[in-house]
């Protein structure tokens, strides 16, 4: 018997990525102005913060499944140049740009934004190189790092995309980069699994949730019934337990009171509820595209041109979140300050590559 292949659909658009770069994009600037959850106090700021963290913590995932989805079968289209060309370059260029831009925004007026102090005493070209190089002048974008690394592995993982092969990478990568950080967090100390399963290809949850994308959009959404309404109840569920489990390590209702230090494991990425929250918003969105693709024209182009700014959004929100001018209007309202922000970097980046359009096409 032959190996499965992926199952292929004809549409050459799909709202529903769409309507996830948008929905995550906003996910992702509700997490930076909610960091006052890794500062664990009794007020209801605090668990606000910690149910926005629980809430919304599906954003990079979503991101990087998304990416797996869309280039994992590449050779369907284009050669390996051209997939380089296509994505590392597009992507490795926006690293450059958004570093730059931050670079010269945080050393020029350091005054004016959280944490810049270091910036500022080695502002320069040999300074950028450095910060650049170790992630320090927005770590935001260790998104951009951790995806070119995923790009520089597509190759390799392109030629391992029938059914089992898939299943076996999703496997595998799930028990090394999910189950064992869970068995450490219930006490079990990673010296007696250490040596064993310490993989560092497999223990990325990055590689997970690449994977997961390409392998449910395949061979899980063409041939499972749609079930909106169960993706919707995991949804909600996974959310509302890993806030509940996250009041409850960081010492909500015990006698001792709050911990010192934030303990963020089950509102983080690797936590086995936040792969069951991202594996659900997936699966909703993706089983409501024949909706999606229902609705009027409009809708669809505007969807679509909220989506194309993700990337621009996603580099330069973070000049909203850090700045000391506009944030303490807004200190008990993390979610209002981050829609706000949103809609601000949303109308920059729009009115830039509008610009830069209409240069375009005067040459």
């Amino acid at each position: 018997m032959t190996e499965q292949q992926p199952t292929t659909n004809a549409k050459r658009h799909w709202l529903f990525v769409d309507v996830l770069n948008v929905i995550a994009c906003i996910a992702v600037v509700c997490l930076h102005t909610s960091l006052g959850a890794f500062h664990p106090e009794q007020t209801m700021l605090w668990k606000r913060q910690v149910a926005m963290q629980s809430l919304f913590i599906f954003a990079t995932p979503i991101f990087f499944m998304i990416s797996g989805m869309n280039l994992l079968g590449y050779r369907k289209k284009y050669g390996t140049a051209t997939f380089f060309k296509k994505r590392a370059w597009r992507t490795g260029r926006a690293l450059l740009v958004g570093s730059v831009v931050c670079y010269l925004v945080f050393g020029i007026f350091p005054s004016s934004f959280y944490g810049t102090e270091s910036i500022a005493a080695d502002f320069g070209i040999i300074g950028f190189a450095k910060h650049f190089l170790t992630n320090s002048i927005n770590d935001i974008y260790w998104f951009f790092y951790s995806i070119l690394y995923l790009y520089m592995l597509t190759p390799l993982l392109s030629k391992c995309i029938e059914r089992k092969t898939m299943r076996y990478l999703v496997g595998l990568t799930g028990f090394v980069a999910v189950v064992l950080p869970l068995i450490e967090h219930l006490g079990v100390p990673s010296k007696y699994f250490g040596q064993l399963f310490g993989w560092p290809l497999f223990a990325s949850v990055s590689l997970l949730y690449f994977a997961l994308g390409y392998y449910l959009n395949n061979y899980v959404i063409p041939v499972v019934k749609p079930h909106p309404w169960i993706a919707s109840i995991a949804f909600l569920l996974s959310s509302a337990l890993m806030f509940f489990a996250t009041l409850l390590d960081n010492g909500w209702r015990s006698a001792d009171g709050l911990s010192s230090e934030y303990i963020s494991y089950w509102s983080g990425t690797t936590s086995p509820l936040a792969v069951v929250q991202a594996v659900s918003l997936f699966l909703l969105f993706a089983w409501l595209e024949p909706r999606l693709q229902r609705i009027p024209q409009s809708c669809s182009k505007l969807i679509r041109l909220v989506s194309s700014a993700s990337l621009g959004v996603y580099l330069f929100h973070i000049l909203f979140v850090n700045q000391l001018i506009i944030t303490p209007v807004l200190p008990q309202l993390p979610l209002i300050r981050a829609l706000l922000y949103y809609v601000l970097t949303f109308l920059i980046v729009f009115s830039v590559k509008s610009v830069f359009g209409i240069l375009r096409r005067k040459k």
